[in-house]
């Protein structure tokens, strides 16, 4: 089973020289319960669902994108994820009015906060990743960072920015992530896949590596 998993925080890192993450893991597991060998590498998320796309991987798991939602099987949703931004304590955040015209760092691939800021009339900046939105933020690139909103707070942590120098995040709406399996993956695969899912959420499995990676 060839995954792919965006190299993103508590989804994907590297930990004393060897990949893990709560999607990491996740996605290893399930490969492993319909007997399936993983082959799970970690790669941007852009990179990640075009490699989906175009037959490369097999199965990302991730938050929805329009092109996954399009042209891939959703198996089922795992956990519901705050989305948030957060910006320093001197630009206060109080409602979505308050982002018009502000520039803020998204994670390079993710097309439904470029569709949040059409609607919500930011200037989107494209980044490699949370950590170097808040280093962005702090040099006074960016005026907000946009992303889960536990995972954010993990970002600044690991960077070591003092929480006082930000304010309250602000939380747009929440969504599910979820698995995704690639429609050139048999479909006898993907109903096995999808039935292991729900004994990862069952047993506790889903539920342990969430408290191990908070995203």
């Amino acid at each position: 089973m060839r995954i792919v998993t965006a190299e993103l925080g508590a989804c994907g890192h590297m930990e004393d020289g060897r990949p893990t993450g709560f999607c990491f893991e996740l996605g290893n597991s399930l490969a492993s319960e319909v007997g399936l060998e993983p082959d799970n590498r970690l790669v941007p998320l852009a990179r990640a669902v075009e490699e989906l796309l175009t037959d490369k991987a097999d199965m990302i798991i991730s938050l929805p994108e329009k092109s996954l939602v399009e042209q891939t099987e959703d198996i089922g949703p795992i956990k519901a994820i705050a989305l948030a931004v957060w910006a320093r304590v001197e630009t206060p955040l109080r409602s979505v009015r308050d982002l018009e015209g502000k520039k803020v760092a998204v994670v390079r691939g993710t097309r439904n906060e470029l569709d949040k800021a059409r609607k919500l009339r930011f200037i989107p900046f494209p980044c490699k990743n949370h950590e170097l939105g808040f280093k962005m933020l702090m040099a006074g690139r960016v005026d907000a960072v946009l992303g889960p909103e536990q995972g954010l707070a993990e970002a600044a942590k690991r960077i070591g920015l003092n929480r006082r120098f930000l304010g309250e995040p602000l939380t747009l709406d929440r969504d599910f992530m979820r698995v995704y399996v690639s429609l050139r993956v048999p479909r006898g695969v993907r109903d096995s896949l999808r039935m292991a899912l729900n004994r990862l959420i069952e047993d506790g499995t889903v539920a342990r590596l969430w408290k191990r990676y908070p995203i």
